[in-house]
């Protein structure tokens, strides 16, 4: 199970660079960041359809980046899990703890006092 985590783990930065890759060679309206990392050379190379490949495979790198952020998420989760207190506890209580008494308990004689007479001094 770790074998795939980590894998996976690797898998997702790959594609997570690469995703950083192709959204910023895509060209945009404002201040064409896209031109410092090749956005021209990567119209020049692929053609005129340049902007719709990038943008399919940008389509399809954020699908693919979802997918393994929730697998591993779920692996993660499978592999974390621990007892709650209530599994810890045991199914049945061994009989040779626990101990009925049956007996009565002794009977204590109790006198009442008398109040006294006298009222308390205070100071």
């Amino acid at each position: 199970m770790e074998l795939i985590y980590y894998t996976l783990s690797v898998i997702l930065v790959i594609v997570s660079v690469l995703l950083v890759i192709v959204i910023l060679m895509q060209k945009t309206k404002g201040a064409e960041i896209g031109a410092v990392f090749g956005s021209g050379a990567a119209a020049a190379v692929l053609g005129a359809g340049a902007a719709n490949f990038l943008t399919k495979l940008t389509y399809w790198l954020g699908g693919i980046f979802l997918a393994l952020v929730f697998t591993l998420s779920y692996i993660h989760h499978k592999m974390v899990t621990t007892n709650t207190v209530i599994q810890t506890i045991p199914e049945e209580i061994p009989s040779e703890k626990v101990e009925k008494k049956t007996e009565q308990p002794e009977k204590v004689n109790i006198t009442p006092v008398k109040p006294s007479e006298k009222p308390a001094e205070s100071k």
